[in-house]
């Protein structure tokens, strides 16, 4: 799976990935990997200037609607290195089935569920879910979907409960009518 497909996958955490990183940080390895990335957005302005939301946009575009690879390779090599103690722990979790991570072409749901309950413990579960898209960590889909994007398989939608039909000559609730009257200090005061 390309980082592309990865951050795709994400949809509405993509500003989720951008926010711990260093804006400087991200626009220097743009100028350096993506020239032609930073002189369509960031050419001629300051980081400080432009944003966090801007960049955010700019990044969102590049990766969504051109499908920018390089953009994307940027951004999981640093959210990576940013939420290194969340990759590390995910990966030494990976290490107990095979060393050699790459090597594993699939986790069992089991040993997923496992990993997961001590990832969830320790770590939010938004954050676990962009460490598993964008490493594309081999658990199977369903335990993504059930354990980390909330979605029960199971689960049946509830029926909503018949609401009773009313004649419409219900008798009048005392005291909602417009001709309320209010007592106060004894005296009667209409409304």
């Amino acid at each position: 799976m390309t980082s592309v497909e990865s951050l795709v996958l994400l949809g509405d955490l993509f500003e989720r990935v951008v926010k711990p990183l260093d804006l400087g940080l991200i626009i220097q390895h743009v100028r350096s990997l993506a020239t032609p990335v930073y002189i369509r957005h960031f050419k001629g302005f300051r980081p400080q200037t432009l944003g966090r939301k801007r960049i955010t946009q700019s990044l969102h575009f590049e990766v969504f609607e051109k499908g920018n690879e390089t953009v994307a390779d940027i951004l999981v090599l640093l959210w990576n290195q940013k939420m290194r103690h969340l990759f590390n722990a995910m990966a030494d979790h990976v290490k107990t089935i095979n060393e050699n991570v790459e090597e594993v072409e699939s986790i069992p749901d089991d040993k997923a569920n496992e990993f997961l309950d001590d990832m969830l413990f320790r770590f939010d579960r938004e954050d676990v879910l962009i460490c598993v898209r964008i490493n594309d960590v081999r658990f199977s889909p369903e335990v993504i979907a059930r354990r980390l994007e909330g979605i029960l398989e199971d689960a049946e939608p509830e029926e909503a409960e018949p609401v009773p039909e009313t004649s419409e000559e219900a008798e009048p609730v005392p005291g909602t009518s417009d001709e309320a009257k209010i007592e106060v200090d004894n005296t009667e005061v209409s409304k």
